[in-house]
């Protein structure tokens, strides 16, 4: 068995290990109250005894003296203040319950359930008055009111929609997303059971205000509370090309009742939106593009009265990550988290010249966050590759940790250090890359250490300054890890970002083979023991790199959650069909030979390293069908794998799954690449994987 990571340093510290996920706390979403004084966060953890994701509610000063935890939910968030500070609304959900909108009594009353919503519950929340929100929540047609969920698994499903599923969520063709009304004052009621499709009753506290069948994403409410504006998937035509509309509905209350007029259409032109936010002075800000090929997100100005489209606010080369909890606005503009150079910062954009001024920039990834006196004081959940996301309050140019939650348990562990290096690829281009090294606690794995190459998803992602659990494991194990920023990805330009389209598997591919000869080339590293892995386009990306290592350098490879052949990939994936007309260019009736020649399935007969592939079942990002073909093409064509199932997980498995079906990932990837490649595995025995 290969040497276990019980090592302890001369400071008495011990390597990182994955159980020590269900120790670590991390911020993900914060609200400040309209007094300024007090911030309340979203505190979440993978808990070991319910196996499930938990996350409760956190009071803290803005000035970091006082904190303790407000609700004991399983899982509450998305904190919203009422106007006038008197009332906090959040999401709440329980195993086994429906999801519920809570309302607690500031700062310490009574929480009270007043609403519930069926599949997941309610998402988004927003304030009309002090009475009075506005929740998005799945609707479930009429004909499904009061039939039990068993009773559903059985029944056909009759899909006559395009798209019909999505990752995480499951079939949603008969339950679009719904924006809701309600009223405090009406009693609670199931969402579900109660009259819908325009036929509430007077006593509902939950109204369905939005048109019936349409699929809303995302709403903002006008300064005025007269009019909402959504974030709307109209009919098959968006299916097909995953685009959006912007839609406004008027809003009246007339006894006490929220009534929305018909949907006016404000983008004659679908577009991909991702964000609406009405800003206090009355402008209509939309946050995504109008292009028909892949772009970054900018900051766009829609007209909320007279339908036309939106008009492009910000022309900077600055990746927009815009999210209800990542845009605010402030007088004359709008903080917005930005990606660049593996770092996620907070930029304020000028609505009147469309100018970019840095508002928080750091070694760091910026979660979520919000904002006082006009975004002079910004609170905000940031993440490094030291510490998890926790609360930090940004002002007058500095940054101070007003939240630490892992004090204790980091403590204990001799974590790994990663530095940024740059790399020439084979035309010149100069790549960014993040090498971690094992720590001083790390088990003996040789003088010369065996290398991982890890490739990120997306393609349009980023790896750089956040906390990574997958880093940390790799190092604690005896490895040098590398992973890099090729061609494709987030956080350098757009044009960076768009290089492979239409051409995977080329530069990208490139840029890989620079970064693993720059991991084989550091000095205390085995270039023989070199193994590279990934999940979803670095699934694909490993994939294409064992399929066309023809001097061997990958001594073992990790598949997962990968896409494999783009052929069956456009007609089974949430999002195959405009995906690959997108990305490749090209669909199968057009261009059927440039589709299978992107895929690495075309090449897996070449593949000889031992490769591990692991894949979730209820995977509808990159279905476990791509991941059974490699499977088999690699078996039929003399090489070795393993294929590991993970049921009841989807494409989120290793951010998300269940706390211990991720714990029980990193045991096995490790026994395999224990097996390969020398490092240390965990004592755990998951599976034989055969001989070499």
């Amino acid at each position: 068995m290969a040497p276990s990571t019980s090592k302890s340093s001369s400071t008495g510290k011990r390597p990182f290990e994955p159980r020590d996920l269900y120790r670590l706390r991390s911020v993900s979403d914060v609200a400040v109250h309209p007094d300024g004084q007090t911030v309340v966060a979203v505190v979440g953890w993978p808990d070991e005894e319910s196996d499930s994701n938990r996350a409760q509610l956190h009071r803290i000063d803005v000035d970091g003296a006082n904190h303790f935890r407000l609700t004991e939910g399983h899982r509450d968030s998305n904190p919203q203040f009422s106007p006038d500070g008197t009332k906090l609304a959040f999401c709440r959900s329980e195993p086994g319950k429906p999801g519920r909108l809570m309302v607690l009594d500031w700062p310490v009353g009574e929480v009270n359930k007043v609403a519930e919503f069926a599949d997941g519950g309610p998402k988004q929340i927003q304030w009309i008055d002090d009475q009075r929100l506005l929740v998005t929540a799945p609707q479930r047609p009429k004909v499904q009111a009061g039939v039990d969920d068993d009773e559903l698994k059985r029944r056909p499903k009759v899909i006559t929609s395009f798209s019909y599923r999505f990752n995480g969520a499951g079939y949603n063709h008969d339950r679009p997303g719904q924006i809701w009304a309600v009223d405090l004052d009406r009693p609670e009621i199931d969402a579900e059971a109660g009259d819908q499709n325009g036929e509430e009753s007077e006593t509902s506290a939950a109204v369905a205000i939005g048109a019936v069948g349409i699929n809303h994403s995302g709403f903002t409410l006008s300064p005025d509370g007269r009019a909402v504006a959504a974030v709307a998937t109209m009919d098959d035509d968006n299916g097909l090309y995953g685009t959006n509309y912007l839609l406004r509905y008027d809003l009246t209350i007339d006894n006490g009742a929220v009534i929305a007029a018909e949907p006016v259409i404000l983008t004659p032109k679908p577009g991909w939106w991702n964000l609406v936010l009405w800003h206090p002075d009355g402008q209509l800000l939309a946050f995504g593009s109008e292009g028909e090929t892949i772009e970054f997100e900018r900051v766009f100005r829609a007209d909320p009265k007279n339908p036309g489209q939106p008009t492009q606010v910000a022309f900077d080369d600055v990746s927009i990550a815009a999210g209800p909890s990542t845009a605010r606005p402030v007088e004359g503009g709008v903080l917005v988290a930005g990606s660049r150079r593996g770092r996620v910062a907070i930029d304020k954009y000028d609505l009147g010249d469309g100018s970019r001024s840095v508002a928080y920039e750091d070694d760091s990834t910026v979660v979520a966050f919000d904002t006082v006196d006009n975004g002079q004081t910004i609170l905000a959940a940031v993440t490094s590759t030291q510490r998890p996301a926790e609360l930090w309050r940004i002002s007058g140019g500095s940054a101070n940790k007003i939240l630490s939650l892992n004090d204790d348990v980091l403590a204990e562990i001799d974590l790994a250090v990663t530095e940024s290096v740059h790399v020439t690829s084979a035309d010149g281009t100069q790549i960014e890359a993040f090498i971690t090294r094992p720590p001083a606690s790390a088990p003996d794995t040789g003088a010369e250490r065996p290398g991982l190459v890890y490739v990120h998803g997306g393609p349009m992602f980023q790896y750089g300054h956040f906390f990574f659990d997958e880093f940390q494991v790799a190092a604690a194990t005896g490895y040098v890890v590398i992973g890099g920023n090729p061609r494709g990805s987030d956080g350098y330009g757009q044009d960076w970002a768009q290089d492979i389209i239409g051409n995977y598997g080329n530069r990208d591919w490139e840029d890989v083979q620079a970064i693993t000869k720059l991991l084989a080339d550091q000095s205390d590293v085995d270039p023989d023991r070199v193994g590279i892995g990934g999940g979803s386009y670095g699934g694909f990306m490993t994939s294409w790199a064992l399929g066309h290592d023809s001097t061997g350098v990958y001594k073992a490879g990790l598949v997962e959650r990968a896409v494999t052949d783009f052929v069956s990939f456009a007609g089974t994936s949430d999002i195959g069909h405009f995906f690959v007309l997108r990305y490749l260019q090209s669909t199968i009736e057009s261009d059927l030979e440039n589709v299978r020649r992107q895929s690495p399935l075309t090449h897996a007969h070449n593949i000889t390293a031992p490769t591990l592939i692991i894949h979730s079942e209820e995977d509808w990002r990159c279905p476990i069908e791509q991941a059974e073909r490699l499977y088999t093409a690699i078996w039929r064509n003399g090489g070795t794998a393993a294929l590991v199932r993970f049921p009841g997980e989807n494409h989120e498995l290793s951010r998300s799954g269940q706390p211990k079906h991720r714990v029980e990932r990193f045991e096995i990837i490790h026994e395999f690449y224990a097996r390969h490649l020398g490092g240390a595995d965990f004592g755990t025995s998951h599976f034989d994987f055969g001989t070499d």
